[in-house]
């Protein structure tokens, strides 16, 4: 595994802290990089992203007749691919109507006797079903547990971070599936966690700030969130908060794996080691390894 370059003109016979909390980072990537392998691996995961490929992409048409018929949907399918899927349509439920693709391709004879391939495109209207509407097998999912437990110092740390850094922090109130957000200049962090689910939500969004605040090209947003879950990871392990069960299957499910996250291990390590000793630098104090 890569590391950052080595501190020059450290004083002989003095603990370099900065190589050890290199070493630090480089083993926390290292166990982060097997666990989301790990997870990735699994029977339940394997299963889950082959229920999730049979899910349709719909068009924003589409999905717009979705909303206005049915706006609290979630995952919708044809009353077939439910059937597939070991669930049934509900009696006397009605179908989302929605537009269905139908190419086509004929051949025509010319008036010269000659053949010619005609192909097309024309839409027809089908049913559809939101899963709320059906019954029957439990759909697989891959659970994104809460960081349990306290870390009020570690919070009211990152908290001052970025404060410091010019980055206001707000606690309001979000849907259940939402944790914080980042806003260019300012983090939203969801009320109703614990102190370490919202400190290892702050260090998440930290990272997005210091990371991905202007958009940069052929950065993916499966990228820039593998990259900020990964510092959250090893931010929240260097202080003594164990987020690595929520940070593997929160990387797998953005579809990173080992190497996707080498690829990023430089920008991942610096950005990582800098939140650390801002953390650190805020009384002096070593963080615990």
């Amino acid at each position: 595994m890569q590391t950052l370059p080595e501190s020059p003109g450290k004083p002989k016979g003095k603990p370099d802290r900065a190589k050890e909390l290199r070493q630090q980072i480089d083993g926390r990537l290292d166990v982060l990089a097997k666990a989301v392998d790990d997870v990735r691996a699994s029977e339940e995961f394997k299963r889950f992203l082959d229920v999730q490929s049979r899910f349709h992409r719909y068009s924003w048409h589409n999905t717009m007749l979705i909303v206005m018929q049915r706006p609290d949907a979630t995952r919708v399918a044809g009353f077939q691919a439910w059937k597939k899927l070991g669930r049934h349509v509900c009696k006397g439920e009605h179908g989302i109507r929605i537009f269905a693709p139908c190419p086509f391709s004929r051949t025509e004879t010319r008036d010269d006797g000659t053949a010619e391939t005609v192909s097309g495109m024309y839409f027809k209207v089908v049913s559809v079903f939101d899963v709320a509407q059906t019954d029957g097998e439990p759909l697989p999912d891959v659970d994104l547990p809460d960081v349990q437990g306290a870390a009020d110092t570690l919070r009211a740390d990152l908290e001052h971070v970025a404060t410091t850094r010019g980055i206001a922090v707000n606690y309001v109130e979000m849907e259940a599936d939402h944790y914080g957000t980042s806003k260019n200049g300012a983090i939203d962090v969801a009320t109703g966690h614990t102190s370490g689910q919202q400190a290892k939500t702050l260090a998440h969004e930290l990272a997005h700030e210091a990371l991905h605040k202007a958009d940069r090209a052929g950065l993916t947003r499966s990228m820039a969130e593998l990259e900020a879950e990964s510092v959250a990871y090893i931010v929240c392990g260097h202080f003594g908060l164990d987020v690595e069960l929520r940070a593997s299957r929160y990387i797998a499910l953005w579809d990173g794996d080992s190497k996707a996250l080498r690829a990023s291990l430089e920008r991942i390590a610096t950005t990582a080691r800098t939140i650390i000793d801002d953390v650190d630098g805020l009384s002096g104090r070593k963080a615990v390894a």
